[in-house]
């Protein structure tokens, strides 16, 4: 009887404790739920916050980049304590969301490092300095605050460089919400990283490159676009900077006519830069930028100085013309000769109209190197907008414009990586195609070129592939053999009708990929390949009539054993008056 009588109350205690399991289950989902919500309100917030500190660091508003920074810490700590609780992280057990969940609190985790211990106490640091002291002063740069801010940068982007780590380990979400998330924040993390280790490495070499040790002399190479080569054009013309303490003078200016060609090459030229363009890299200093590593053309034209004049440079620092156009954003119109040039018009005439009223070719150089220089003294003499010309050289530097090396190792060391080193990166974060042209003809046509370059990446096969088409196009006049002047035109040594350009295009595929197949203009002829590092390249020469168009097509194949996870990649390409147009798609696999 007793055994009878005790069921119904067993079968209450049960139903009551599946009845309280339920609550229980209910109430944690609820507070999971709002913990979720409260953890997405702060991520989105904080991503949005953080999307803009680069730039407001970049355009000098440090008082913009401290209230980001702070209201950036504000967000993550709120979504850090939604997703640090017992609850979240038991959920994270639960199949079909726990990898999400972990993803989420691994993102709150490493953004709240990032908040503390990187992004307020660098904001907070420059905030404190006034952008314009970067600027020229009386003659002078003055890099005092950089210098002071250097071990507070240093901590900064140690702790970047490990949470960019961080980030790439996280575990994959599965709900494309997260996806998403993650993979916005991937990108903020790598840009701000990015912005941070160059301030790193300024505050570590720019002082000393600036004078602030003792007296530096600079080779200033003026680049030709309209005379193309790897990295945007001939040197055409230049001049010797001089720094002491911050201060800078303009020495003298020289013409690519001044430079006598070396019967033997001046350095040591690497395999891949002889089996592409001979020995010329290291006798011509036309041709000191055809190479694809900077340090090579730098170390190239400083030999070939030293040749020509028996002077020793502490480095080298090129730049086209279109950069030459930017830095007038900052200092207004300059004088050059009979030529008034501002923003608007600097590169026209300079790459165009100069031809045009100047027929002496010696004097064509000496206007490229009086606007170098007038641009430099307006500098020098304190009377540029600092944010504007930071922006400017920024925009330029991206555009891989603006190279820099130092003849100290140490130094070297810091801006290798950089953008300033070199126009083709090692890859990391994505695999990297390289375009780059050189002009053969020895004319000043590629004024008009306008090339553009399609890469089709398919992972859908036993092995990723990469197809890269490179279009060029020449606008040139079709009247050219009578309405542009002969030193325009170029000598007729290389091609068979004036107006006609001969050119190089150069493809290099990215780290270990190997070239299958190529086509040009639809048909297979003789290329000519070669090994630049651990890239292959494919190079082919073509001539082009006014108005005429070429198609180049390379197949790349990825080593055995890559990822067939969308390959994050990038194309990188000679700076030309008119850019490069660069589009990248993915074959959709079934």
């Amino acid at each position: 009887m007793m055994r009878v009588s005790d069921n119904p109350r067993r079968r209450r205690i049960w139903l009551l404790s599946i009845g309280i399991a339920l609550v229980l289950l209910v109430a944690a989902g609820l507070w999971l739920a709002t913990r979720v919500l409260v953890a997405k309100d702060g991520l989105e917030a904080a991503a949005a916050t953080a999307s803009e500190i680069p730039g407001l660091i970049r355009s000098g508003d440090t008082g913009g980049a401290v209230e980001a920074a702070r209201s950036f810490e504000s967000h993550i700590q709120s979504a850090r304590g939604a997703t640090s609780d017992p609850i979240w992280r038991a959920a994270e057990w639960i199949p079909g969301i726990g990898s999400d969940l972990a993803a989420v609190r691994g993102m709150s985790d490493v953004a709240a490092e990032l908040a503390t211990d990187s992004v307020l106490p660098l904001a907070e640091t420059l905030g404190s300095i006034d952008i314009a002291s970067f600027g020229f002063v009386d003659g002078r740069i003055d890099v005092t605050p950089l210098a002071a801010a250097a071990p507070v940068l240093a901590t900064a982007n140690g702790v970047m460089q490990k949470a960019v780590e961080q980030i790439g380990a996280l575990p994959t979400p599965s709900l494309p919400p997260v996806q998403s998330a993650l993979a916005r924040f991937r990108e903020i993390a790598a840009e701000s990283a990015a912005v941070v280790d160059g301030l790193d490495r300024a505050a570590a070499v720019l002082p000393a490159m600036v004078g602030a040790d003792g007296p530096r002399t600079y080779l200033l190479l003026v680049l030709n676009n309209a005379e193309v080569r790897t990295y945007g054009g001939i040197a055409g013309a230049g001049a010797v900077l001089r720094f002491d303490d911050g201060r800078i003078t303009i020495d003298r200016q020289f013409s690519s006519s001044d430079f006598k060609k070396s019967p033997t090459p001046v350095i040591d030229l690497s395999p891949g830069t002889i089996a592409l363009f001979d020995d010329h890299p290291a006798r011509f200093i036309q041709n000191t930028t055809s190479s694809f590593d900077f340090s090579e053309a730098a170390a190239s034209a400083a030999a070939l100085w030293a040749r020509q004049t028996g002077e020793e440079v502490d480095g080298v620092i090129a730049l086209d013309a279109v950069t030459i156009s930017a830095m007038l954003e900052a200092t207004g119109p300059v004088q050059a000769g009979p030529f008034t040039l501002d923003a608007t018009n600097a590169v026209d005439t300079l790459l165009s109209t100069v031809y045009a009223q100047i027929i002496d070719p010696s004097m064509q150089d000496e206007a490229f190197a009086l606007v170098a220089r007038s641009v430099f003294e307006t500098l020098a003499a304190g009377k540029a907008d600092v944010g504007v010309l930071l922006s400017s050289l920024g925009r330029s530097v991206s555009e891989q414009r603006v190279h820099v090396w130092s003849s100290h190792p140490e130094e070297e060391k810091r801006i290798a990586g950089t953008p300033l080193a070199t126009i083709l990166p090692p890859d990391r974060d994505a695999a990297t195609v390289g375009v780059f042209f050189n002009d053969v003809t020895g004319a000043k046509l590629d004024y008009y070129a306008t090339p553009s370059t399609s890469v089709l990446v398919d992972s859908c096969g036993a092995t990723p592939r990469a197809t890269v088409t490179v279009d060029w196009t020449n606008t040139v006049p079709t009247d050219a053999a009578t309405s542009l002047p002969d030193y325009v035109i170029g000598p007729e040594l290389t091609v068979a009708a004036r107006g006609d350009t001969l050119t190089r295009v150069a493809v290099a595929g990215p780290t270990g990929w190997l070239p299958t197949d190529y086509s040009f203009d639809g048909g297979q002829i003789g290329v000519q390949s070669a090994q630049f590092d651990d890239r292959a390249v494919i190079q082919h020469e073509f001539v082009t009539a006014p108005g005429g168009s070429h198609r180049i097509v390379v197949e790349f194949r990825a080593p055995e054993g890559a990822s067939h996870d969308e390959i994050p990649l990038e194309v990188v390409s000679t700076p030309l008056v008119h850019p490069n147009v660069v589009t990248i798609t993915h074959e959709t696999c079934a």
